[in-house]
């Protein structure tokens, strides 16, 4: 059946000003008609008068991890039986698609199974593209052992990444990856916050290996995308032809700038340092982890900063992890601080739509593009923390099907 959304605020992110007395047809999972005064009227159909509030796209998360649902990451594997893994990033899922999330990029971790299940209709939640295992080098981000470890205790039955070390090991593990599936590779680049052997401001993979993995991804059509922190690891990651960089937080102009003559993505994740710092002690989380927590986030606004400043394209993350993952759409808030709100809500739809080369099928709302729909209260443009609250969504739509519709 056809449904009409009207008398709404149309914020189709576009990049348009908000039009009101907007109104919106969708027919078989696709977006059909797109305008604004009186709304066209169908023998059949079914109405939802959005009452003034805002029509727009369905958010878009482009760095999530389904199988961090722990807020202590090294204990991850020895808690829970294999099967409650599995059973714990749907729930994690589902949850994310509840937030307003209609499509997510994961970010190592998730396999294509977890694309397949959404496809076909097996499982709620968002749309999904999966980085499969993440690679990473001996004693790097990612390498799950302490210091005083020989070797690993137990591994996660969904684990985030593999150890491989040289140009052999790296083109194999690459591999290995794209066999089972994924969408695009994952590569540690650098330190993190959540591994216990490293610093964020390191650097990781030479540049050889680091050639190796993307020159497998483009055999395949597909791209690479970087954890790093450091300007040094971001340069060289940019010289390899990684096509995004995640995190970036000590991204200064310099290497801003190198970001932008190599065309490369720079996705920020702010959320999960602002609220990891402010909780992570009450949340037991490993001091390691929470002071290395506290230090990233000293320079992360200032690299967004940067970033725009030099013309870099941003996508937007949130990188959420255990006790965090509700609370996903944070990111827009924190975006908004320096790219303002629009801004930060156009990452979050249309810029990560581009991100993910689906800019033709997601992102905006235009004719011809899947039904992805959310109805908000009020004017985020005014207010952009609403997404927040869940009780402001008033209808989520997903290719056409309503998720949720409470008006």
């Amino acid at each position: 059946m056809i449904t009409v959304f009207e008398n709404a605020l149309l914020l189709d992110c576009t990049g348009a000003e908000p039009a009101e007395n907007g109104w919106l047809t969708v027919d078989d999972g696709v977006i059909k008609e797109i305008g604004s005064g009186k709304a066209p009227i169908f023998r059949e159909a079914e109405i939802v008068n959005c009452k003034g509030n805002t029509l727009m796209p369905g958010l878009i998360d482009a760095h999530i991890h389904l199988n961090l649902f722990d807020d202590n990451l090294a204990e991850i594997p020895r808690r829970d039986y294999p099967a409650m893994h599995f059973v714990k990033c749907l729930q994690v899922l589902k949850d994310t698609g509840e937030q307003g999330f209609t499509t997510v990029r994961d970010a190592g971790g998730a396999d294509a199974g977890f694309r397949v299940a959404v496809e076909r209709g097996l499982v709620p939640g968002p749309k999904i593209s999966v980085s499969g295992t993440s690679i990473c080098q001996t004693g790097g981000h990612s390498d799950v052992r302490l210091s005083t470890e020989v070797a690993a205790p137990m591994l996660s039955p969904i684990p985030i990444g593999c150890v491989a070390d040289g140009v052999a090991e790296v083109q194999k593990a690459a591999r290995e990856q794209l066999r089972r599936g994924v969408d695009h590779l994952k590569v540690m680049a650098g330190g993190g916050c959540g591994s216990p052997a490293d610093e964020p401001d390191t650097t990781q993979y030479s540049l050889d290996e680091l050639k190796a993995v993307v020159a497998e991804a483009s055999a395949v059509k597909k791209v690479v995308l970087a954890h790093t922190y450091s300007n040094s690891s971001m340069r060289l990651c940019a010289e390899a032809g990684v096509y995004s960089m995640e995190h970036g937080n000590y991204l200064d102009r310099a290497t801003a700038q190198v970001l932008k003559e190599k065309d490369c993505w720079l996705v920020p994740t702010l959320s999960t340092y602002f609220y990891m710092s402010e909780h992570g002690e009450e949340l037991g989380i490993p001091s390691y982890f929470l002071r290395k927590m506290k230090q990233v986030r000293e320079s992360a606004l200032e690299a967004v900063h940067n970033a725009m400043e030099a013309g870099v394209k941003i996508g937007s993350g949130c990188d959420m992890v255990g006790s965090g993952q509700p609370y996903k759409a944070m990111e827009l808030e924190l975006k908004a601080r320096v790219m303002g709100p629009m801004g930060a809500i156009l990452s979050a739809t249309r810029e990560n739509s581009k991100l993910m080369k689906r800019e033709k099928q997601i992102g905006t709302l235009e004719a011809g593009k899947c039904a992805d729909i959310l109805l908000v209260r009020g004017n985020p443009l005014d207010d952009v923390a609403l997404f927040q609250n869940r009780e402001n969504l008033f209808v989520i739509m997903q290719d056409g099907c309503f998720v949720k519709k409470k008006l």
